[in-house]
């Protein structure tokens, strides 16, 4: 095991991960700084990723000794290209620069890559850390340019890179499907607007999500690259289903031409073998009690 009370730096700590994240780290003992562009406490740095200069200064005050960097842009669809390439690229090359120019040398760096990477798959096999990379999208490409700046650094220091599948939970922006499809049923909305749902998909619940990335850097791991999923595939079809039987509701649902990608695989599930390997069995809520209390969590907030 690693120190039980190390100084972890979270980079995107006051977001949709990072926020479950470091409350997770702080009950097992780490002192934790969040570093975001918002500030939920006193323990958090407002900087930005490209700016270097704060990023230094915020590194040279806590003086990590472990990292994990959530930070940058994590829709895959985004309306700004260049806003990818700067939070991703940009930004994961200034943070790993600050750490040099700093004098840090941290026990552990985890970096958040993405699924994405990996070539579209040829069959319903589960993907594993060695299947071929191949992104197809400028999210995908500035992931696996952020996975060869840190391979840049991983002579200074031991660098963990983790590759996630889809994953959800309450508090996710209905940029994402899941999120959208369980709003609109709590709204109790009449219509929604969706692609094509005969996929099937890996889909974490963010409570095991936020396990794995704490044990990650809690523990005395070797570098490597992890992907962060179940192994188990949800067919999107199956979701309205499920959330007809949550809610008591029923939408229509109406094709939307906009939303269909002519090159979008079937069926892409990961292989959690490596994962649970490293840090041991994980949670892993059914699909249905992750949409159970991501539903019950909007209508509380709704009053």
């Amino acid at each position: 095991m690693g120190s039980r009370f190390d100084r972890v730096l979270v980079t995107g700590g006051t977001g949709f991960t990072g926020r479950p994240l470091v409350e997770r780290l702080r009950q097992i003992g780490h002192e934790v700084a969040s570093l975001s562009h918002e500030v939920n406490d006193n323990n958090a740095f407002t900087v930005d990723l490209c700016d270097f200069g704060g990023l230094t200064r915020a590194l040279s005050q806590f003086r990590p000794s472990a990292i994990v960097h959530l930070a940058g842009i994590a829709a895959p669809i985004h309306s700004s290209i260049g806003e990818i390439y700067s939070a991703n690229v940009v930004g994961t090359a200034n943070l790993f620069a600050a750490i040099a120019t700093a004098k840090i040398e941290p026990r552990i760096v985890v970096v958040a890559s993405s699924a994405q990477v990996y070539a579209v798959p040829g069959t319903d096999m589960p993907l594993t850390e060695d299947g071929p990379i191949a992104p197809k999208t400028h999210y995908a490409v500035s992931k696996r340019a952020a996975e060869d700046v840190a391979a840049i650094y991983s002579r200074y220091f031991p660098i963990i890179i983790t590759r996630p599948f889809n994953y959800t939970g309450p508090g996710q922006t209905t940029s994402f499907l899941v999120p959208k499809i369980v709003r609109c049923y709590a709204e109790r909305r009449s219509e929604i607007h969706l692609g094509n749902l005969d996929l099937f998909r890996d889909f974490s619940d963010i409570r095991r999500v936020v396990e794995a990335y704490s044990r990650l850097v809690s523990q005395s791991i070797d570098p490597s690259t992890v992907n962060i999923c179940t192994g188990r595939a949800v067919h999107l079809a199956d979701i309205l289903k499920i959330m007809d039987e949550i809610s008591g509701h029923s939408l229509k649902i109406v094709t939307d031409p906009t939303l269909f990608r002519s090159d979008e695989p079937r069926f892409i599930v990961g292989s959690a073998t490596h994962l649970e390997t490293m840090v041991g069995p994980l949670p892993d809520p059914e699909f249905r009690e992750t949409l159970t209390i991501m539903y019950e969590t909007i209508c509380r907030q709704r009053g």
